[in-house]
């Protein structure tokens, strides 16, 4: 465990890697849909 921001550790990615800082997907978009599943905290072996 360094302490380091996670934010600030991504944003010193190379250039080929793009990093947005509190990036928020378009409503209804495909992105919105993955945001929505995969990126809210579930239980996922309890769902099985």
């Amino acid at each position: 465990k360094t302490g380091g921001r996670i934010e600030s550790i991504l944003m010193s990615l190379p250039l080929k890697v793009r990093w947005v800082y509190d990036y928020q997907p378009k409503v209804g978009s495909k992105e919105a849909e993955l945001y929505e599943i995969y990126l809210k905290p579930r239980d996922w072996a309890r769902e099985v």
